[in-house]
């Protein structure tokens, strides 16, 4: 397995920790299963979503990455 971190900027709030964050980590996994996309949260290191779709712009992410997340 591969992995490659990436640090975007974006304006949401974690679901985790509740904060508002600027700045979130991508990780790209590389396994047998395919390419998977990890975001993770910058001020409490949670993992936030994975998926096998990378963002295509702040935009997007936020749109999409994050408004289907549910809490737990």
């Amino acid at each position: 397995m591969t992995k490659e971190f990436e640090q975007i900027t974006i304006k949401t709030i974690c679901p985790v920790c509740n904060q508002t964050i600027s700045e979130i980590w991508v990780a790209k996994l590389d396994s047998v299963i395919g390419v998977r996309y990890a975001y993770i949260c910058i001020n409490c290191k949670n993992l936030i979503k994975i998926t096998k779709e990378k963002y295509l712009d702040a935009d997007n992410l936020n749109q999409i990455g994050f408004s289907q997340l549910t809490s737990t």
